[in-house]
């Protein structure tokens, strides 16, 4: 079972005794906490009449929404919710969720007021998460609004179940999350159906502004700056479908000639011309084919040099237990997310190498860690009779040097002055890719 909640009032209802007291106990100084403690009850404010400001007055709940201080002091105070949540998990009154064996157990995912919390489907845990919610609410001063809050069962659930959960948590039930942060929570077959939003939201940028009022450094700005701008966060994390990104990209070519429904005007220069760099003589537009795979790629880069992230372990329990992300293999019950991923994957093989650090995760014949090479990899045709197969096999560990004889003797001459003059670092240090 999943609970998504809202915390109403999340920024001005903060008590500020609780406030102080989780700070200190996270290991604030104590004149820092003072000094925030001031900075919050000291606030006042005067309002605009007729042009005029008038008499200052003090809130009767300390900052607002709008103060710089507010999300700071509610992340800080979220943090208590999620120890709540981790403590009930850890004492074994709540089971989160695992999508795979060897997967880790997720209890709760939170961002800013947004929350996201998994339990199971029974009176017993239901009572437990009403109770920490009514703890944190009566400490900390916040409400969760029960209005924006959804309660998602699994399938199997049975009606008696849903019954007693509803009873403990009087939330609205729905068969599906639309969307979380934004993002859409499930992808089916229509992908351009499931995107159509960003379309929408782009097509409406576009035609608030009309190309007369607008010189062409006008509508340059508008087009880098908002409308190339706004599937940005979608893209991030999902494969836009080919077709799609060129009828966006054919929406702003229009807007950039000054085409409308009314009448064509001639497009002197082909889009691809425009999206290449100014010093190759375009304008520096986006190609979004291009720059969703480069995003994803990011995505790619995140999963192999952070492996200890909770995302990353869990991709890896999920989609390739027993391989690195780079030798992951495709399958067909992979999620929209992974697929798009590993779309990307192919970028980062292409232009990436192995730094040889220890060798022993480099495959000499089939990894790229040649920094000098074409496609970085070997060329010299692998032996039939061969017992050397990783990079570790090439170094002498006693004086952490190359074996220059045997390197000679394996691969052509111009491959051999590459490697002999790679740097050794100490054999504790990992191999790296760069």
């Amino acid at each position: 079972m999943a609970i998504k909640t809202d915390m109403a009032k999340a920024y001005d209802r903060l008590e500020w005794k609780f406030i102080k007291a989780t700070m200190l106990s996270m290991g604030f100084p104590i004149h820092i906490v003072s000094i925030i403690i001031k900075c919050v009850t000291s606030v006042s404010y005067s309002i605009l009449i007729n042009g005029r400001p008038s008499t200052r007055f003090k809130p009767q709940r300390g900052i607002r929404q709008g103060d710089p201080l507010s999300p700071y002091l509610f992340i800080i105070c979220a943090n208590v919710f999620s120890a709540l949540i981790s403590k009930a998990q850890l004492d074994k009154q709540i089971h989160g969720v695992k999508i795979a064996p060897g997967a880790p157990e997720i209890s709760h995912l939170f961002f800013a007021d947004d929350s996201l919390i998994f339990c199971k489907a029974n009176k017993s845990e239901a009572s437990t998460i009403h109770t920490i919610i009514s703890t944190y609410q009566e400490a900390s001063g916040q409400l969760v609004n029960l209005d924006k809050s959804e309660l998602l069962f699994n399938s199997y659930v049975n009606q008696q179940a849903k019954t007693e959960v509803m009873s403990c948590l009087p939330m609205q039930v729905v068969t599906v999350f639309s969307k979380y942060l934004g993002m859409p929570t499930y992808i089916g077959r229509s992908k351009r159906q499931i995107f159509e939003y960003i379309q929408e939201r782009v097509w409406k940028k576009l035609k608030g502004w009309k190309e007369k009022h607008l010189s062409f450094a006008g509508r340059s700005t508008l087009i880098q700056a908002v409308a190339q701008a706004i599937p940005t966060y979608i893209m991030s994390c999902y494969h836009l479908p080919k077709n799609f990104c060129t009828y966006i990209e054919k929406m702003i070519c229009n807007f950039w000639w000054g085409s409308n429904m009314d009448r064509k005007k001639l497009h002197w220069i082909k889009w691809s011309n425009l999206c290449k760099g100014k010093k190759q003589g375009g304008l520096g537009f986006r190609d979004l084919s291009h720059f969703n795979e480069a995003l994803l790629a990011k995505q790619c880069w995140r999963l192999i040099n952070n492996e200890e992230s909770l995302i990353a372990r869990m991709f890896k329990a999920k989609y390739h237990p027993k391989s690195s992300f780079l030798q992951a293999k495709k399958n067909s019950n992979m999620s929209y997310t992974w697929r798009s991923i590993l779309q990307a994957r192919q970028l980062i093989i292409k232009g990436s190498y192995w730094l040889a650090g220890n060798g022993n995760n480099i495959s000499i014949w089939e990894d790229p860690w040649l920094p000098n090479q074409n496609g970085f990899k070997v060329w010299t045709p692998k032996p039939k009779s061969n017992s050397y197969s990783l990079v570790k096999d090439l170094i002498d560990q006693d004086s952490n040097s190359w074996k220059t004889e045997l390197i000679k003797e394996l691969f052509l001459p111009f491959e051999t002055d590459q490697i002999i003059q790679i740097p050794l670092t100490s054999q504790e240090q990992k191999d790296e890719l760069v």
